[in-house]
């Protein structure tokens, strides 16, 4: 007698025998291989693979019960159909379309199946880690930091597009790119993230792709992380959603002082989505939408512990019709909003930050994308054309004052009201097709930008040294801006690219490529990437496999550095002045200038201007990869990679005065003394202090040593390890501003300057897991544990004179310490009831930080003149961009049918 599922024991239901089936790619007779199928009855859910020949079983589910089963593939839509099973058991084929080009090849009459032999280094997140996995807001970028070579550069529960700042493999967060159905989706202008921003519940399919790419992706030296979205599918399902996580239970925030009343923390967020066929079978919809609010306070340690209560909303839609005219042709079209709006964003209030230094912040993106799919003969073609409207940033004062800055003390009041808008169009096409042992591909894509910049800054700036006003009483500079900035510039990007799989014999793929890549606003016209790779079956079984790959990739030039060039230029509406005491005009504190100095030194600008030919950073990679199948759910993986980037951004200011050479602490000039040396009164008819021309001088290496064991398909257990050793050498860190990358002293370039990348960690380990309990329980967990990030250690004290506060105390390099070690556990625990035959309810909570750890982003970085460092050094600073939230617990209700 066979046993009965545990639902059964309450419900009226009999056992049935198999289900069964063939998965091929639609419109021929072409079997796709491990494909995941789930087939959910009665409150029963049961899982499987398919084979090389396609075919698929799944046993033990309740007979004359209906059965929802879902199909998913990378690289392909994921289908759902519902069944109904007798004790016979049952048959359910399937015929899959394709998602996406850049994932598939082709064989003489169509579609073959998603790529197993390319050499790049990968890892793709499932629909189930989407769905099942806990994620800190839901927010898509954070699945990226599964994969070890995946950092934050800022803690994990920021906010909107800022929260999406990921540095691969230690490079900065500017040069990550980001695609969406085929299309480039990178932020061009401030380069913090995606373009475009949709919901977890929007997406079909999410990968990173962390090294050695193929020619058909490109934009960046770092990685691409690459995503698909949903499709409706041949039958109709949906879900609708909600959590809370209310106040009171949470954590206090980190660093808040003993005895400070509760901080309040209180989010909640909503969705739904919905899919199905749409006028027969040939059309299909999929919407969806999701939106949250919170009501976050954050915690100001100086100079009296107090917090700030900020007030978020962020909501996303998508919308998408996929038709097909017949098994040749098909056509997709998607639109998408994002809206983001919040008074404290990113923490601005907070740490040292008071309260008159908010500002109430704007961001929004539309985007639509026609994508037609044709297969002509045995010729695979997808053609794309976007349009999307970006508003990266709008914001203003919530009360304009003049700003008084003191580093590690206080930062008051702010006044710069701005906002940017962008307008960009795409077009691309994507051509594969099988001749022989070789698949072809061949591509091409062109965007035309248009900005519209707008900023205006009514008060200047009081810069003091580090530390209480009673010791540092007097200011040490004080700058204004005059003019108001209303700017209108743009770019044109293309690229094309060609690609050969060649299949040289059963064991042995080689990749060859070369893509081309060109950005008006640089002067390199020859930026052509050759790309080679293989992939080497052992034994012949396909359980040991070997890849290996060499190539060249590009970073693109970002618009953010084109904006200082317009605002900051001789020729500028806009003149920044930075005056000293001393300086006749030097105003009265805390009063700002009514009209530009017009008197000696005091008259002389700041400028930022480009080198006489800019050129996009690239990058020269190789990478070595073993893997080996244990079992048939465990994939074993060892992997090397070794990159050398050139041409990277570096701020040289041709104005700067002699090198100053200290050798002993409290050695200090003074800026007179400092201007005194300088080799420009003036630059092109302008008086000028700074002229900080931004060039291609610096240059880093990355090397890096990983393991990774990695289960699927398992009925009780999934789940994935992944460590990786790295080491990081750089001489610079340009985030486009005219004090970052600047050496301490301007007589070395070299040895001083030379260390770790701002976000380095030498040891990252990284684990997720779902595990399926008895009664339809489900735990699911992330775990993080990393070394810590570096930190730059500065006197607090202009030194040397030359405005810009960078100088180390003696004997120190830069990046010469080390924040503490990261560690972060994230868990859940949910339960599915069924409701109806047709709908089932999970019901679960969500524990972030389990342990309660405080994980550092940014500390106290002022070691002071003297041998020993001052007590606040390495000391953390609260601000949810500086450190990983509190423990936060949320109860979370989820429909599905």
């Amino acid at each position: 007698m066979k046993l009965l599922p545990a639902a059964c024991l309450f419900l009226s239901c009999s056992y049935a025998g198999s289900l069964t089936g063939v998965i091929r790619a639609r419109g021929h007779n072409v079997p796709l291989t491990e494909a995941y199928v789930t087939a959910t009855a009665a409150n029963v859910s049961r899982t499987g693979y398919s084979t090389a020949e396609g075919r698929y079983q799944i046993d033990n589910l309740p007979a004359n019960t209906p059965a929802l089963l879902t199909v998913e593939l990378r690289g392909f839509v994921t289908a759902t159909r519902e069944i109904t099973l007798n004790e016979a058991g049952g048959t359910a084929d399937f015929d899959l379309s394709l998602a996406d080009i850049r994932q598939s090849v082709v064989v003489a009459d169509g579609l073959l199946s998603v790529r197993s032999d390319a050499p790049e280094k990968s890892q793709t997140v499932t629909g189930e880690q989407l769905r099942e996995l806990p994620a800190n807001g839901r927010r898509l970028m954070r699945f990226a930091l599964l994969s070890p070579f995946v950092r934050p550069t800022i803690g994990t529960g920021a906010d909107a597009n800022d929260s999406n700042r990921l540095s691969i493999n230690a490079s900065s967060y500017r040069h990550t790119a980001y695609m969406i159905d085929g299309s480039v989706n990178y932020d061009w202008i401030y380069a913090n993230g995606p373009q475009q921003t949709v919901s977890v519940g929007a997406v079909e399919q999410f990968k990173i792709l962390s090294g050695q790419y193929a020619a058909e992706f490109g934009t960046s030296t770092a990685g691409v992380l690459t995503v698909v979205t949903r499709s409706g599918g041949s039958s109709h399902h949906g879900e609708a959603f909600g959590s809370l996580r209310p106040s009171g239970i949470q954590a206090q925030a980190p660093l808040a002082a003993a005895g400070l009343a509760h901080i309040p923390n209180e989010r909640t967020q909503w969705g739904a989505s919905a899919g199905g066929p749409l006028a027969g079978t040939r059309t299909n919809y999929f919407l969806n939408y999701e939106g949250s609010h919170q009501e976050r306070g954050a915690y100001i340690q100086s100079p009296q512990p107090s917090f700030f209560v900020g007030n978020l909303n962020e909501h996303q839609a998508l919308a998408r019709i996929d038709h097909r005219w017949n098994e040749r042709q098909w056509i997709s079209w998607r639109s998408n909003i994002y809206v983001f709006s919040g008074n404290n964003v990113n923490d601005r209030v907070a740490g040292f930050n008071q309260p008159s230094y908010g500002r109430e912040t704007r961001t929004q993106s539309l985007g639509s994308q026609v994508t037609l799919h044709s297969l002509l003969g045995s010729l695979f073609n997808e053609l794309r054309v976007s349009v999307v409207g970006y508003t990266p940033d709008s914001a203003f004062p919530l009360q304009s004052s003049v700003q008084i800055t003191r580093p590690n003390y206080s930062t008051e009041g702010f006044s710069t009201n701005n906002w940017v808008h962008s307008q960009t169009y795409d077009i691309g096409d994507v051509a594969a097709i099988r001749r022989g042992r070789h698949e072809l591909k061949a591509g091409f894509s062109y965007m035309r930008q248009f900005v519209r910049d707008y900023s205006y800054t009514p008060f200047g700036t009081y810069t003091f040294a580090a530390g209480t006003p009673a010791a540092n009483p007097e200011p040490l500079r004080f700058s204004q801006t005059f003019g108001t900035a209303d700017f209108r510039y743009g770019q044109a990007v293309a690229s094309g690219f060609v690609q050969d799989d060649q299949h040289l014999s059963p064991r042995l793929s080689l990749n060859l490529g070369l893509r081309y890549e060109y950005q008006s606003i640089t002067k390199d016209k020859n930026n052509f990437a050759p790309r080679l790779g293989l992939a080497y079956d052992l034994k012949g079984d396909g359980k040991t496999m070997i890849r290996a790959g060499a190539g060249m990739f590009y970073d693109q030039f970002y618009l953010y550095i084109y904006r200082r060039f317009y605002s900051l230029s001789p020729f500028a509406p806009t003149a920044t002045y930075t005056l000293t005491p001393g300086s006749p005009e030097f105003p009265v504190f805390p009063n700002s200038l009514a009209k530009p100095p017009t008197t000696g030194a005091a008259a002389s600008r700041d400028l930022y201007i480009p080198a006489s030919r800019l050129f996009n950073p690239y990058s020269l990679q190789y990478t070595l990869r073993l893997e080996r199948r244990l079992g048939s759910n465990y994939l074993l993986s060892v992997d090397g990679l070794h990159t050398h980037v050139l041409r990277q951004m570096r701020v040289d200011d041709i104005n700067h005065p002699a090198p100053f050479v200290r050798t002993q602490p409290g050695q200090i000039r003074t800026a007179a003394q400092a201007d005194a040396t300088r080799p420009y009164r003036a630059y092109l008819g302008v008086p000028a202090r700074l002229i900080a021309v931004i060039e291609n001088s610096s240059s880093s290496i990355y090397d890096s040593l990983s393991i990774g064991l990695a289960r699927s398909g398992g009925k009780r257990f999934s789940g994935e390890l992944r460590y990786a050793l790295s080491s990081s050498s750089a001489y610079s860190m340009f985030f486009a501003d005219a004090n970052s990358g600047v050496p301490n002293e301007w007589n070395n370039w070299g040895s001083a300057e030379r260390g770790p990348s701002d976000f380095h960690q030498r040891h990252r380990f990284v684990a997720n897991g779902l595990i399926r309990l008895p009664r339809e329980f489900q735990f699911a967990a992330i775990a993080i544990v990393a070394g810590g990030l570096p930190v730059n250690p500065l006197t607090g004290k202009d030194n040397n004179g030359d405005t810009y506060s960078v100088d180390r105390p003696v004997g120190f390099g830069r990046n010469s310490f080390r924040g503490p070690m990261q560690a972060q556990l994230d868990a859940s625990l949910s339960r599915r009831f069924a409701l109806t035959d047709h709908v089932n309810a999970n019901f679960g909570i969500e524990v972030f930080n389990v342990f309660n750890r405080n994980n550092y982003f940014e500390v106290n970085n002022i070691y002071g003149e003297s041998g020993a460092p001052l007590a606040t050094f390495r000391q953390p600073i609260a601000g949810i961009t500086r450190t990983d939230p509190s423990r936060q617990i949320q109860f979370m209700l989820r429909f599905s049918y």
